[in-house]
């Protein structure tokens, strides 16, 4: 009887909430839902002008950017007016040969028209429709130099300018000395005066024996790889103690061995891939920067044009290019960055380094941050979001000391070490998702290297506790982060400029604009914590992320219990492609088809909620289905020699529907209800796995134990279901590219757990409901009764859900303490929302767009 009198209450007060409907909804829709049609949110390319439709804007000034098409010798005419007619005396005007403009400049709030003229050599000019847009007085301002100023403080700077000015250099040298990794970057770089210049072999030789042509290709790039980083170290480092020292000794050998480096072919299996090209160049023009005193004539120009011949390839592959792909993946954690120092270190001697600096500039004001938006998300991924780590830190922190405007003042930044703390804590695994994310199984040292940058750089104590919990009790530990350590010799920031603070129990993180709702009991200590996440991205399955939209993982003890499985190898591996990247996670097939790789196989998250009780996500995988339409993953799966076929479980099943809501009941219960639809009947399989086996109960429940708790799910749906629980992946995993572990012998690629619930016959639309237990070890397991009417009971909390495909989707989740989530009940003000009450209110929730697709 109590039990209904709160339920009444919640509904009472469920009656009274407020709704946030600031997005239209179809008509065939309830109220509170709104429906995605783009075939893409984020297209590989650009296929759109942003910002335009009268859209309001978040930050002034805004980027603009329109699609640069396939035209690779375009010139464009930017104009941007408060006037229509593009007449009034605040029009600006650029001329261009790149896809974004970015004003600098705050811009009056109001209403403002923009527009472009194309122009490509032989033909008539075309212009663009005109774009309007709205600065509110609200709109955050982030007023930078232009392009102009840039470049005149840059070529006002003798050399050297990248990393410490002449005028800089005593002050530099004085804190140097007191800074112990800069007296040892100096006895380093004085031991190795004198040595062999680095010889050209392999990083990481193998043998290619018996490979097909492709893998045979793909694992000669991988026995180069860093070979560029390698070959220039010894420059770069002597560079560096010259900086530090003032000892011309040191100038003098990084003259030798960037001699020997810009001696190199640019074409070779050891110089042309993309990487050690650019940090070659990069390497050169360090040592350029700063021992170019030193260099004879001719030996500048060999140097200069060695930096010139990579800079052009970068510049005429990127330009056009680059800043309209939605995540070129390669440029943005290395090329760019060493590209745009080069321009940097060499503008006033290299004719072409000046629109290399505009260019770099324009394109970092204009797309950064790329996969992120404003919440700190990262859409990649924990392990490959480490390979942009370095960028995301010396970037900024050159501009800053270049323009003197703070680069870091974002909000992506503001709000990063909360996804850093959230995702990845300390002694804990990672989310189980993206490329290598089975190699995390505690941060490793870039991650401390990069939260002490941030809690230096924003004053954050969310990013000071992290840094020193994986510091530890001797701060020298921090030295292992090696490459930050350039920064910690610059910054004039020291360590202790903010006391830390650690984040509190059973709370969760939303990250809706890289599309990760992120949940614990404990983020500080991972020996009890049970940590959830679960992600739906809007930025599709691209890039080193998966095609695991309203996929989920679950940690406890800071070791994974459920979450996905496989074994990366190669953007162009078979067991990658067909297994790893996307059946491989806890998601839903459709008459055996998984979600599609590519742009146009994306999710979001439209709901969230945390309170003390419970954390509440919703997301929407609808689109996650389709063929395989781009154009870069059909190549991939050419050079596999997989075939697009509902064989290999690939193509457009007809999904019509896939909302998912995830419910995290603290401490240990997860509850997750699937609506889902399609086009004509399908048979529905539910997907669960573990990487450590998987043990079935029941035809359906199944547990998986990880030495520290054990889960068990239970399965509930409406008719009969098939089920599979085996080790075997849909394609064989194997190691060709003999990747190593941590003890440098090649990694086994161990069979894993999978758990297939299919429905025993095609239905156009199916329900599922998942309750999950986490029992610790030497903890005895929760108690879960279901009675006659389908109500299910575990631990203090009673889960209604409508299960019956013909009727409309509800969910109730109450426990008797005054705690309830309330999807689409009778009683709700707005039909289809979600209600989540405490004992102390309610919220009712609509769906609501992430920031970074509106």
């Amino acid at each position: 009887m109590k039990s209904l009198l709160l339920l009444t209450a919640a509904l009472a007060c469920a009656g009274t909430a407020s709704a946030q409907q600031t997005q239209p909804r179809s008509a065939d829709l309830p109220p509170a839902e709104i429906r995605l049609d783009k075939t893409a949110l984020r297209p590989r390319y650009r296929a759109w002008a942003s910002p335009a439709g009268g859209v309001e804007v978040r930050q002034n000034p805004p980027a603009l950017l329109w699609p640069a098409g396939d035209e690779k010798e375009a010139l464009y005419r930017v104009e941007l007016s408060s006037a229509p007619d593009f007449r009034s005396d605040c029009t600006t005007v650029s001329e261009q040969e790149w896809a974004v403009f970015t004003p600098h400049a705050p811009l009056a709030a109001g209403r403002w028209y923009w527009r472009v003229t194309t122009t490509v050599p032989g033909r008539e000019a075309t212009v663009s429709d005109t774009y309007r847009f709205v600065v509110p007085d609200s709109a955050r301002t982030f007023a930078t130099p232009t392009a102009d100023e840039l470049v005149r403080r840059i070529a006002s700077a003798p050399h050297h300018r990248l990393y410490v000015t002449r005028d800089a250099v005593e002050a530099f040298r004085e804190r140097a000395r007191k800074n112990p990794e800069a007296r040892g970057l100096v006895r380093q770089a004085r031991s190795q005066l004198g040595r062999d210049v680095v010889p050209v072999v392999p990083t990481r030789p193998r043998d290619t024996t018996g490979m097909t042509p492709f893998q045979k290709n793909a694992m000669i790039r991988f026995m180069w790889h860093k070979f560029g980083e390698v070959v220039t170290q010894p420059a770069v480092d002597c560079s560096l103690a010259y900086l530090i020292s003032g000892e011309p000794e040191f100038a003098r050998e990084a003259v030798r061995h960037a001699l020997h480096a810009a001696a190199l072919p640019v074409d070779s299996d050891a110089t042309s891939e993309d990487f050690n090209r650019s940090a070659i160049m990069y390497g050169l023009a360090v040592a350029y920067d700063t021992a170019c005193d030193y260099m004879t004539r001719g030996e500048r120009e060999l140097v200069l044009d060695a930096i010139r011949v990579r800079g052009e390839h970068f510049y005429r592959q990127y330009v056009r290019d680059f800043e309209c792909h939605s995540m070129d993946n390669h440029v943005w954690q290395h090329t760019f960055r060493n590209f745009f120092f080069a321009a940097i270190a060499t503008l006033g001697d290299l004719p072409e380094a000046e629109k290399w600096v505009r260019y770099g500039y324009e394109v970092w004001c204009g797309r950064f941050p790329i996969l992120g938006g404003d919440d700190g998300g990262w859409h990649d991924g924990n392990s490959y979001f480490e390979a942009n780590l370095v960028t995301f830190v010396y970037v900024p922190f050159v501009l800053t000391r270049l323009t003197g405007v703070d680069f870091f003042d974002l909000p992506w930044f503001e709000k990063l070490p909360g996804f850093l703390v959230y995702s990845f804590p300390k002694g804990s695994s990672a989310t189980e998702f993206g490329d290598d994310y089975d190699k995390l199984k505690n941060p490793p040292a870039q991650y401390m290297g990069f939260a002490d940058a941030l809690a230096r750089e924003l004053n954050s104590p969310e990013a000071r506790w992290y840094a020193d919990q994986l510091i530890g009790d001797d701060p020298e530990n921090l030295y292992r982060a090696k490459t930050f350590r350039l920064y910690r010799i610059l910054t004039d920031k020291p360590v202790d400029s903010v006391a830390p603070e650690a984040p509190r129990r059973n709370t969760s993180r939303f990250y809706p604009d890289a599309g990760f709702s992120l949940m614990h009991t404990d983020p500080a200590d991972c020996r009890d914590d049970l940590m959830a996440a679960f992600f739906a991205l809007p930025f599709g399955a691209t890039g080193h992320a998966h095609a695991a939209h309203n996929g989920f993982t679950i940690n406890y003890g800071g070791r994974p219990l459920f979450g996905g499985t496989g074994y990366y190898s190669d953007f162009s591996d078979r067991h990658t492609l067909l297994h790893y990247r996307s059946r491989g996670h806890n998601t839903i097939l459709a008459d055996g088809l998984a979600q599609v790789i590519g742009e146009n196989g994306y999710g979001w998250l439209a709901r969230w909620a945390d309170t003390e009780a419970l954390t509440y996500t919703l997301g929407d995988a609808t689109h996650a289905y389709d063929e395989m339409r781009t154009p870069f993953w059909i190549d991939r799966m050419q050079r596999a020699g997989v075939e697009l076929t509902p064989e290999n479980g690939i193509g457009d099943p007809g999904v019509t529907r896939f909302r998912r809501h995830f419910l995290f009941l603290k401490p240990d219960i997860v509850v997750i209800y699937d609506e889902l639809a399609a086009r004509e009947p399908v048979v529905w399989t539910w997907l669960l796995h573990s990487r450590n086996g998987l043990r079935q109960l029941s035809d359906r429940a199944v547990e998986a134990s990880n030495h520290a708790a054990a889960g068990r799910m239970d399965l509930f749906t409406d008719g009969e279901l098939r089920t599979e629980v085996h080790d075997r992946f849909f394609s064989e995993a194997v190691n060709w590219k003999q990747r190593a572990g941590a003890d440098g012998k090649p990694l086994v690629y161990e069979k894993q757990g999978h758990a297939e619930f299919l429905t025993a016959e095609k239905t156009p639309a199916q329900r599922f409901l998942a309750v999950f237990r986490i029992t610790p070890d030497g903890a005895a397991p929760l108690e879960l009764t279901r009675d006659a009417a389908g109500r299910v009971t575990v631990g203090g909390w009673r889960i209604e859900a409508e299960l019956n495909a013909a009727r409309p989707a509800s969910l109730t989740v109450t426990d008797r303490k005054g705690n309830a989530v309330l999807y689409n009940t009778p009683a709700l003000k707005i039909g289809g929302s979600t209600v989540v009450c405490t004992p102390d209110g309610a919220r009712e929730l609509v769906d609501e767009l992430p920031v970074s697709v509106r």
